[in-house]
């Protein structure tokens, strides 16, 4: 079990949102960045600051190869951005709970997870529903009750 151990000074670190360009990670400015559908950039962006490969991105935000390099080239639909929105909120939220640690975070989303029905976080995602249930982990993992 972790220990939290408060320090004098508390690093600072960019968060995902704000890496991958969008105003914010939540409010009505996400959800117009959301409806224009976002730049094929973003993705890149998220790739490599999670050190993900582009099949691990698709798998996880749902996106199909199909559409995939179309719209890395000429932007996602407002669909496939929501799917991008979601895994940036749950990847940013999964780094806040291991204190910074990406490798962790990354880990904690490609293991099976009991209060998840054994699934993986990762396999959640793709869905509002699944991912409203990784987040409502993420956060009972953050006040300590490991069910």
């Amino acid at each position: 079990m972790k220990v939290f151990t408060p320090s004098q000074t508390s690093p600072s670190r960019e968060r995902l949102w704000q890496i991958a360009g969008l105003e914010s990670a939540e409010g009505i400015a996400v959800v117009t960045q959301i409806d224009n559908g976002l730049s094929g950039h973003v993705a890149s962006l998220v790739m490599e600051w999670a050190d993900i490969t582009q099949s691990e991105f698709k798998r996880i935000t749902g996106i199909p190869n199909t559409t995939f390099s179309r719209s890395i080239k000429h932007g996602f639909t407002p669909e496939q951005s929501e799917k991008i929105v979601r895994f940036i909120r749950i990847l940013d939220r999964a780094v806040e709970l291991f204190e910074g640690d990406k490798a962790a975070a990354r880990r904690w989303l490609n293991e099976p997870v009991r209060g998840l029905n054994w699934k993986t976080p990762a396999e959640l995602v793709a869905s509002e529903a699944g991912a409203y249930e990784v987040m409502k982990m993420i956060t009972r993992l953050e006040h300590g009750v490991y069910s």
